[in-house]
């Protein structure tokens, strides 16, 4: 370069050659560059890279990667066709062949869903894997991923809910009761999650996932704390208040900022406090370290988990 450079200044036809060949220089060097970040080469296809350099949250000021939050790198392409082979799987025509797709899916999806993926892949995974989850978890089916409940004398909606660790609206809506509904009889056979509702927040993916005991049922893609100030731990759910940004006093009141619900933490990591999930006035700062310190969550997302867990439900944050 020092050398075209020199010589440009010999004169105005010899300086005009050589910026024409400086130009063609740099956009060469521009499609090269652009081919090498986008992982290809000479004899590859861009699907193939592998995704550990495209997953959120993978620079260097990024939360260390959590003990599940590993796994074997794949193709996007394999991704791709996971997903396209599963949509498939569950148009099945016939009952025993759906069936049998939604189990092989939702097994594959939850394994997926574990392990560090890119933004994109992750939010068409998630669709996919609710639409799966709907039907074999959160609809009124009785299956192997449920418990039976029988009603007893003196029971009612919120004792069998409290019970099971679960809130009220779930257990109506896996029984296809409507919400509020007071009516219960003697010997009535409700669906019951098997297992209690847990979440797990991993900072490194920005997901937040629900569990019915040691399945996956749904997830979330959040925000967590700028300069990775959320802290890592096990706590609980302490408190749960609808539409928390309505009690703010003032502009400066963090609680301002948050929207349609808050499901408060309870003490923990070296007695820190006043952490929790709850919605947010900016959406688009999802996925992302950008909070004070809570998880932001969707609108839908904040809404949903808020009618899926109960006071007193383990959750547990890790890097």
């Amino acid at each position: 370069m020092a050398s075209r450079r020199n010589k440009s200044r010999r004169g105005k036809k010899s300086g005009g050659k050589g910026f024409l060949v400086i130009i063609a220089a740099i956009v060469i060097a521009g499609l090269a560059g652009g081919w090498y970040v986008i992982g290809g080469d000479s004899g590859s296809d861009a699907k193939e890279a592998s995704i550990s350099d495209l997953i959120p949250g993978m620079g260097d000021e990024a939360p260390e990667v959590g003990e599940q939050t590993g796994g074997e790198s794949q193709s996007l392409a394999g991704i791709e066709s996971m997903l396209q082979d599963i949509s498939i799987g569950i148009q099945s025509t016939t009952d025993q062949e759906r069936e049998k797709a939604l189990r092989d899916g939702y097994a594959r999806l939850a394994t997926l869903l574990e392990n560090p993926l890119p933004l994109e892949e992750r939010s068409r995974a998630i669709e996919l894997f609710h639409s799966i989850t709907d039907e074999l978890f959160l609809s009124a089916a009785h299956n192997e991923f449920c418990d039976n409940y029988v009603v007893k004398s003196g029971d009612s909606y919120d004792k069998i809910a409290s019970r099971h660790h679960i809130s009220t609206n779930l257990l109506y809506d896996l029984n296809n009761r409507p919400r509020g509904a007071s009516m219960l009889h003697l010997n009535d056979n409700l669906k019951v999650p098997k297992g209690d509702p847990s979440v797990i927040i991993r900072k490194r993916d920005f997901t937040c996932s629900v569990y019915f005991g040691k399945n996956l049922v749904r997830q979330y893609i959040i925000a967590h704390g700028r300069n990775n100030n959320t802290p890592v731990g096990t706590t609980s759910v302490a408190s749960m208040t609808i539409d928390p940004e309505k009690s703010a006093r003032g502009s400066n009141d963090p609680r301002g900022e948050m929207k349609l619900r808050w499901i408060g933490l309870d003490t923990y990591a070296d007695n820190r406090t006043g952490f929790g999930l709850h919605g947010t006035q900016y959406p688009d700062s999802i996925p992302g370290m950008t909070s004070a310190g809570c998880i932001r969550m969707t609108d839908d997302d904040v809404l949903e988990i808020y009618d899926i867990v109960r006071i007193g439900n383990k959750v547990e944050i890790k890097a």
